[in-house]
């Protein structure tokens, strides 16, 4: 009876050990970041479009050519200077805007993003 016991703990300790390491092993859910690289001139963004998909975690680098400049997506409650980085989880057309007063074209300044 003793060596029934010992042998299903240790079938039981293996199986733990087999779990653990298939779940270390790439079979675990890996995140992709969508990285883009917007420059940010006067008074404009290249690229003016960015799209993505729901679910897609985004970074998004700022890189200003001229002046301090930055983007705003209030639909999103995101700003930055540099980096934005978040998850797109709605739908939808957001607009962007410079978020750093840059000069008299500021407030035409924009470009989009296009969640599917």
């Amino acid at each position: 009876m003793k060596k029934i016991i010992a042998v299903f703990i240790l079938a039981m300790i293996v199986l733990a050990g087999f779990l653990i390491i298939k779940n270390f092993t790439g079979n675990s859910i890996k995140t992709e970041v969508k990285e883009f690289s917007v420059e940010a001139f006067r008074f404009g963004y290249s690229p003016d479009i960015i799209t993505v998909n729901k679910g897609d975690k985004v970074r998004i680098k700022i890189e200003n050519t001229d002046a301090i400049h930055g983007i705003r997506i209030p639909e999103l409650e995101l700003r930055n200077n540099e980096i934005i980085e978040f998850t797109a989880d709605k739908i939808g057309e957001f607009n962007l805007y410079c978020n750093t007063f840059c000069g008299n074209g500021h407030m035409e300044m924009g470009c989009k993003l296009i969640i599917k």
